[in-house]
């Protein structure tokens, strides 16, 4: 693995979150349309960040005294809004639809409202394509030059602070919960605004978290207080996922609207991981430089867990696709490191019949099953031309002896870590003077007081170098050995290797 320095790290990883004042225009038409409206369907998805975003702007309606009604798709009717829930949400009553982290390819979807006599506001943070749909208002941050990468509860959340503030009513702390969640679990930077958002989320969670939230922090055993990143991606938002991938998106928006579920919650979500876990055991590397995998029976609420898990694993872009009606293939797509999904799709449309949407390293795509060869062609093709680019990982400086408990408690204020905020990391080097050994496990001590679990093979006085992690555990300082055999660019190490000798401090 290749490490080179964070340029956003200073001295005791005093790391810059500048937050950007984006004034957007667009939310302005947004709020006056709102606060004319008499009633409102709300359009979401049926993952965290499409849930989030529909209760943050349920939530806010509710405040403003605005009559509303939610609508979240079931996996098995497909990403974003389509005609038959215009017509549906038509049939309600409603002639103002907003979305919420979908629409801005919702071609068919807005023409039906336009036929019905309906308004259209569409709020999304996904790629949006040359040409838009005819919604009324369309507020996507990436229609703009300069831009943060805000999750689809981000770009609802900027929505629901201008609708309080036209009516001097202040932003609650749930909506910031709801918002800070999605942004880590959405995996965009957390960098600006994002680490803003997020971290005031993590404050009022591990103060006064939502029903929901807290709900699950009691069943999954998480201390309150020193709830993270890690927790936030890898406990909570798996479980309010589970239930759009294989039952329904409903049970996690009651679970975080009203508290209610979590029981059924946690175990949808042991369903869940026991799938993917079987069908993991199916998938092995092949030559393809785009690995494609098509299961005839499938969930597809778990194919894109497979396909980041594949991803991860080769190192590869990779599509997890499952059988459907008439032989069409609904599929996710992931990629490592910095690859162009929807570039690739693009290329690939010129040989094969597709639809796709989403972004640069995560998108759904549909195709008939007798072009899958074609596809595949096409999508080693373009990756043989356009290779996935592995950007080195961020070192965040030298660790020279065993830091205290206080200095690494201190890398908190830099929570919740996750997508371009990683954890800590720190260059160890120094000479094995013991190892301690059983049948799982074996620990390295170095003469600088430094030990970790290492799986490599070691002898007393070899002189190794390994990046390490510090963590508390009780009233002491571990490590987690993140890389045995690093790769570093030295020419800024080295630079950094200067002034350690002139400081008694964790050099960053």
């Amino acid at each position: 693995m290749l490490w080179i320095y964070n340029p956003n790290t200073s001295l005791e990883l005093k790391r810059e979150y500048p937050v950007q004042q984006n004034n957007f225009p667009v939310l302005q038409e947004i709020v006056k349309e709102v606060l004319n409206a008499d009633k409102i369907a709300v359009f979401g998805d049926y993952d965290v960040d499409g849930i989030s975003s529909a209760v943050i702007m349920k939530k806010t309606l509710d405040r403003l005294g605005i009559k509303n009604y939610v609508r979240l798709p079931e996996r098995k009717e497909g990403y974003g809004i389509k005609p038959f829930h215009v017509q549906e949400l038509k049939a309600k009553g409603f002639n103002t639809i907003i979305t919420v982290d979908n629409g801005i390819t919702a071609f068919e979807a807005v023409e039906e409202a336009k036929k019905l006599g309906m308004k259209v506001i569409i709020t999304d943070h996904h790629e949006p394509k040359k040409m838009l749909p005819p919604a009324d208002i369309i507020f996507d941050p990436k229609l703009y030059d300069s831009y943060q990468d805000y999750s689809g509860a981000g770009v609802a959340f900027l929505v629901a602070r201008e609708l309080l503030k036209a009516k001097n009513l202040p932003v609650t702390d749930d909506l910031l919960q709801l918002a800070g969640l999605a942004t880590v679990a959405d995996i965009v930077p957390l960098d600006g605004n994002n680490w803003y958002i997020a971290r005031k989320g993590l404050e009022y969670m591990r103060e006064r978290p939502i029903l929901g939230i807290q709900k699950i922090i009691e069943t999954a055993s998480i201390e309150q207080k020193k709830l993270g990143g890690f927790e936030l991606s890898w406990i909570i938002a798996p479980r309010l996922n589970a239930p759009g991938r294989i039952d329904s998106p409903i049970l996690a928006y009651n679970l975080l609207l009203y508290g209610e579920g979590v029981e059924i919650i946690n175990q949808i979500n042991r369903e869940r991981l026991e799938m993917v876990d079987q069908y993991m055991e199916k998938i092995a590397d092949k030559k393809d430089l785009f690995l494609m995998y098509i299961f005839p029976d499938c969930p597809k609420g778990i194919i894109g867990l497979i396909a980041g898990r594949a991803a991860e694993k080769y190192q590869k872009p990779t599509l997890v696709g499952t059988v459907g009606e008439n032989n069409i293939i609904t599929a996710s797509c992931r990629t490592p490191g910095n690859f162009d999904l929807i570039d690739a799709f693009d290329f690939a449309s010129q040989y094969v019949d597709i639809s796709y949407g989403g972004h640069k390293s995560a998108c759904g795509v549909h195709f008939s099953l007798s072009d899958a060869e074609r596809l595949q062609k096409a999508l080693n093709m373009y990756t043989l031309k356009n290779p996935v680019e592995f950007e080195p990982t961020m070192l965040d400086g030298i660790l020279t002896y065993k830091p205290t408990v206080q200095e690494i408690e201190h890398f908190d204020n830099f929570e919740p870590f996750g997508h371009k905020n990683p954890e800590p990391a720190f260059l160890v080097e120094g000479k094995v003077v013991e190892i301690m050994r059983n049948e799982k496990w074996q620990l390295i001590k170095l003469n600088n007081d430094v030990s970790f679990f290492g799986e490599g093979s070691y002898s007393v006085g070899q002189q190794v170098k390994v990046v390490l992690r510090p963590i508390v555990k009780g009233n002491y300082v571990n490590f987690k050995t993140i890389d045995e055999k690093p790769e570093v660019q030295y020419d800024v190490v080295n630079s950094l290797l200067k002034k350690t000798h002139q400081s008694n401090k964790i050099i960053l």
